[in-house]
């Protein structure tokens, strides 16, 4: 019987069978287990690596750092949904993909076919939908803030924005409600989904008569204690717990978002002299009509493209393309959902569209709050663009665009093998601006050295803390 555990002295000429070296308490090798209650001696842990490292080793430490280590491994949206719409054309019938979705890719791809006043409209549509914090009510609150930049105002009209956002969110959150508790179902046995299936029904019913106190009563008082009380009964830890915390969350917004709390947050504002004047003379229901009609405009805007993509990926990562299809899209909306545009204030769009037999991945940010370069005639307030376009064949280009004034500093960054068409790029967007009667200061075309970051055409954003920095 081998001596696995070395309790006697070794046998002469079997050392390396049976003998095991003991271990030392400084063994650095070992890798101990995290104990915040006391400083324990150094090992081979990686608790201090950064977190923009390129390692690819395993993050045991910090379910933070895996799942950032796992985005760094994913591509850009640009990149991604570039290669997905150069390659996709030819390869439309593919393995495991379904004639439904083989369908809505090739609308998709149709409804991309665009001419000049096409593509104008359609970048409008997207433009829009960034669009939820605009109109008179918004530029009112704007300006107070500039005349009054108080915290307490501040806070005031964040809570309100918070509210708004979740009031006019309604439909989507009602949505999301549904889905949830009808996938929840699918994951239950027979005997505990039939009752949810019946809850859920009423629900529905409620919603659809559009009577949300009654809507929100079941859901507290009757689903999520039946949920819960399923989850804790049968120790069902994965999926039935996720959606339940999704619907807690839903639920939470969808409280909030009612239209006593959107009053009673926007009576708060009233307590200021800049908003009493503008809005002190509305009675209730004027108030509310007038704020249910600024979220119905965002509601109704004509977002196409979005809406299918969004439409065509919830397909796809159900597997209905096949699993190079659900790859890809994963990865898609990977990107789109870590995409530090998201948390800056500024107008942000992607639009992917096929121009002239070419097909074109175009991103915008705008900033019309911008300031001028120092130096320039003071810093007056002006909108500048960054505009980046990846052309089929061609490469990619950096625009950049400052206006005030009807004057315009336009700079554009092609690919070096274009350096050739610099001044006929100039020459085009000089006659451009003129056709639109503006004034061009500085046109400029000049070949790329690298990509421009959002960070160099907009500094002013980082200096004024007005992002969250989630770059990876």
């Amino acid at each position: 019987m081998p001596n696995i555990t070395s309790v006697t002295n070794p046998a002469p000429g079997q050392d390396s069978n049976t003998y095991r070296s003991p271990i030392t308490p400084n063994d650095t090798q070992i890798k101990n287990i995290p104990d915040p209650t006391r400083v324990s001696r150094t090992d081979a842990r990686t608790d201090r690596q950064d977190t923009a490292s390129t390692d690819v080793a395993r993050r045991y430490d910090s379910y933070f750092q895996s799942f950032l280590q796992s985005l760094r491994s994913s591509g850009t949206v640009t990149d991604l949904l570039a290669q997905f719409l150069i390659a996709r054309p030819g390869t439309l019938v593919t393995s495991g993909m379904t004639a439904g979705i083989s369908q809505e890719l090739a609308q998709f791809l149709q409804m991309l076919q665009v001419g000049p006043e096409e593509l104008l409209d359609l970048l409008k549509g997207e433009l829009s939908t960034s669009g939820r914090f605009t109109g008179p009510l918004f530029n009112t609150l704007r300006q107070a803030m500039r005349q009054n930049p108080s915290p307490g105002l501040q806070n005031s009209i964040l809570q309100f924005l918070k509210t708004y956002n979740d009031f006019s969110s309604t439909p989507h959150i009602e949505q999301n409600l549904l889905r949830s508790i009808r996938q929840m179902s699918w994951f239950m046995p027979q005997r505990f989904s039939e009752p949810l299936s019946d809850q859920l029904s009423q629900l529905e019913n409620l919603i659809g008569q559009g009577n949300r106190a009654g809507a929100l009563s079941l859901l507290q008082n009757t689903l999520v204690p039946y949920m819960g009380d399923y989850v804790s009964k049968m120790h069902d830890r994965g999926i039935a717990r996720s959606l339940l915390s999704l619907v807690i969350l839903d639920i939470a917004r969808y409280a909030n978002g009612s239209p006593q709390n959107l009053l009673q947050s926007f009576y708060q504002l009233l307590g200021y002299s800049a908003l009493k004047q503008e809005f002190g003379n509305l009675s209730s229901s004027e108030l509310l009509k007038l704020l249910q009609d600024n979220a119905s405009s965002f509601q109704e805007t004509n977002h196409a493209v979005s809406d299918q993509l969004a439409q065509l990926s919830s397909r796809a990562l159900r597997g209905d393309g096949g699993a190079d299809l659900r790859q890809t899209f994963q990865a898609l909306v990977d990107s789109v959902l870590v995409n530090q545009s998201v948390y800056m204030p500024l107008a942000h769009a992607m639009l992917p569209v096929e121009m002239n037999g070419r097909m074109m991945f175009s991103e915008l940010w705008v900033d019309p709050e911008a300031e001028k370069e120092s130096g320039r005639e003071g810093s007056e307030k002006c909108m500048r663009l960054l505009l980046k376009f990846d052309v089929q064949d061609l490469g990619l280009f950096d625009l950049i665009l400052t206006y005030r004034d009807d004057t315009v500093d336009v700079s554009l960054h092609c690919p070096p093998h274009l350096e050739r068409f610099s001044d006929l790029f100039a020459q085009k967007m000089e006659s451009l601006a003129e056709k639109e009667g503006l004034h061009a200061a500085s046109i400029r075309a000049s070949p790329m050295a690298r990509p421009l970051t959002i960070s160099e055409v907009f500094p002013k954003i980082f200096e004024r803390k007005d992002s969250i920095n989630v770059t990876i």
